[in-house]
């Protein structure tokens, strides 16, 4: 009967490891990304490197592009009494703030930057 408990166990029990990215392509992040020059880079100009983004969001008299990639991972173990997960997010970030001329006033990148890996690769 022991033995019979064992190889159930040994059959119900699984381990799994998953990643997977959502958002859009971070090509703030490639080698060849374009300088932002505050004053003179442009709406459009933004959108033609970058593709549109995540979110667009109004301030009054502001706009600002909000782009997001997402990075998750994890591991998990799954056992016939107990069971065991971990998942690691990471977000890399970039936001542009266009004044109501459509010029770029200000932009930031998130601290946290994942690598940028082109889809032809």
């Amino acid at each position: 009967m022991k033995w019979l408990l064992g190889i159930l166990t040994v059959l119900l029990a699984g381990c799994a490891s998953f990643s997977g990215d959502n958002g859009v392509e971070n090509r703030w992040r490639a080698a060849d990304a374009p300088v932002w020059e505050v004053g003179i880079t442009t709406e459009q100009e933004v959108a033609e490197q970058l593709g549109p983004p995540s979110q667009l969001i109004s301030l009054g008299d502001q706009t600002v592009y909000y782009y997001l990639r997402e990075h998750r991972s994890g591991k998990g173990l799954v056992l016939l009494i107990y069971n065991w997960g971990y998942q690691k997010l990471t977000y890399d970030r970039a936001a542009f703030f266009f004044d109501a001329g459509g010029k770029l006033t200000k932009y930031s990148y998130s601290p946290e930057a994942l690598p940028y890996e082109s889809p032809d690769q």
